[in-house]
């Protein structure tokens, strides 16, 4: 009897032990997919942050290539017409990968539109490159949707394999891991928790307007592009979810194009379906092609902003959509979070870009309470009048010719430093973020900002909001000057 009972006791203790063992296993697993999974704001990481949203929340549904998720503003849809979108996209999107994205989305949402972007009517190969594949499949969960969309993005069994066991997509990443791999946020814990799958294009490029030729004849798209296009379109029939079909402004907007996009506007019309090509409303739109775009496909965070503005008048006329702006559940709350993220970015980056001394002065008067302004008084002999009256009213006293105090102005009211025994006078610690101003000068994170050799007024703008240095110039005279860091 003893002995039995000894040998069910180590039984016993072998089963826990080996069931301890295949945990352990298995977190060390997960924590290894985690780390080593392809993150891109352009792809892979729309689809894994729209796990996140709260259940049948989104009301506009947008799926597509990289002209959806730049081109058309989540934070603009909600600011003017309280409509929370999400945009489900990828660079250079197919339409079959589009399509399962799709199918896996209606799992957890009931959108009340669909709008699909149609430049995939335009992709000739019908095999992606290798990034393009792991950055449109690799955000799903694993399920059928994700090895269907697997399978029609290979050409032949090994790449099925390769990439449904994770090689494809895990193989070659050792060089490229750092700490945002590690970081579940990616190192922007504001932009992670509300992102709503949008990319604001911070850069200016000049543009030429395409001519639009009214005598093309359709042309129609490869075999594969229509078979998946009129499978979306099937499909959000099915489920009783309205689609529109769109083609958002393009300064490379070409013949061979607009032939594809008549073809896929007959398709759309076959169905009963809206299909509007916007390069056709340029000037309703109200587009500058000299200031709009931030590439020859993609507008910019002043383009998409007039777009989207356009594109929800279209919407709100057409379709039946709910103004949610004034819900109190809660539901919402993360839409009026991407909206304050995105106003900001752009912001900060109008401000980076401005070297008129005036113009930044009117820009820090309009800084909203997420914004602290830091100023170092040098040589202020020949300080710039203007720059005088903003600190004068902000109660810094500019009566000395060279003075060395540090002042901080929150809401246009200035608090005097003072440096601790250490040196240090101001210090900012957010998540994975430290700001401090200290005798040695000004730092964040392993940057140092200090503008050296200037003289006038050192001023340092940081983001509470965004965890960022929006801005740290040296103001003098009429000009401000930066250092590049």
């Amino acid at each position: 009897m003893k002995e039995l009972l000894k040998k069910g006791l180590l039984s016993a203790k072998n089963i826990v032990r080996v069931t301890a063992f295949v945990l352990v296993v298995a977190v060390l697993l997960e924590t290894w997919v985690v780390w080593f999974k392809k993150k891109s704001y352009d792809g892979s990481l729309m689809m894994q942050n729209f796990y996140e949203q709260p259940e049948n929340s989104i009301d506009l549904l947008c799926i597509g290539s990289s002209h959806t998720f730049i081109d058309i503003n989540t934070g603009v849809l909600w600011d003017e017409y309280g409509i929370p979108s999400y945009i489900l996209g990828g660079s250079m999107q197919p339409f079959w990968n589009t399509y399962y994205n799709l199918r896996e989305a209606v799992k957890t949402q009931t959108p009340r539109l669909v709008v699909l972007e149609a430049l995939a009517c335009d992709i000739e190969p019908e095999i992606g490159d290798h990034g393009m594949i792991i950055n449109n499949v690799s955000g799903m969960h694993w399920n059928m949707n994700k090895l269907e969309s697997i399978r029609a993005s290979v050409c032949d069994t090994d790449g099925l394999v390769d990439y449904t066991l994770l090689f494809e997509e895990f193989h070659s990443r050792y060089s490229e891991l750092d700490m945002f791999d590690i970081a579940a946020d990616l190192g922007d814990s504001v932009r992670s928790e509300n992102w709503k799958g949008f990319y604001d294009y911070l850069r200016i490029e000049f543009a030429t307007r395409p001519e639009i030729n009214d005598d093309i004849e359709p042309l129609a798209m490869p075999n594969k592009e229509e078979y998946y296009y009129r499978l979306i379109i099937e499909y959000c029939q099915e489920q009783g979810i309205p689609i529109l079909v769109i083609v958002s402004p393009d300064a490379g907007y070409n013949d061979l194009a607009r032939a594809r996009y008549l073809y896929a506007a007959d398709i759309a019309e076959e169905y009963g379906v809206d299909f509007v090509d916007f390069n056709e409303y340029y000037d309703e739109i109200g587009l500058d092609f000299s200031y709009d775009f931030g590439d020859i496909g993609h507008l910019n965070f002043l383009g998409n902003r007039k777009f989207t503005s356009y594109l929800g008048d279209y919407i709100t006329d057409n379709f039946d959509m709910i103004d949610r702006s004034d819900d109190q559940t809660g539901l919402y709350d993360s839409w009026d979070e991407n909206f304050r993220y995105n106003e900001t970015r752009v912001t900060n980056f109008v401000l980076s870009q401005t070297t008129d001394l005036h113009d930044y002065i009117s820009i820090l008067n309009t800084l909203s309470d997420d914004y602290e302004i830091i100023v170092e008084l040098n040589d202020i002999s020949r300080m710039d009048a203007d720059l005088r009256t903003y600190l004068n009213l902000c109660g810094i006293s500019c009566s000395r010719d060279f003075d060395d105090r540090r002042y901080i102005i929150r809401r246009g009211q200035s608090i005097a430093l003072e440096a601790d025994e250490n040196g240090l006078y101001y210090e900012v610690m957010q998540s994975n973020h430290h700001f401090s101003v200290t005798t040695e000068g000004v730092f964040f994170d392993n940057s140092d900002l200090t503008v050296p050799d200037h003289p006038g007024v050192c001023i340092t703008v940081y983001d509470r909001y965004n965890q960022t240095v929006a801005d740290n110039v040296s103001a003098v005279f009429e000009e401000v000057f930066r250092l590049e860091y």
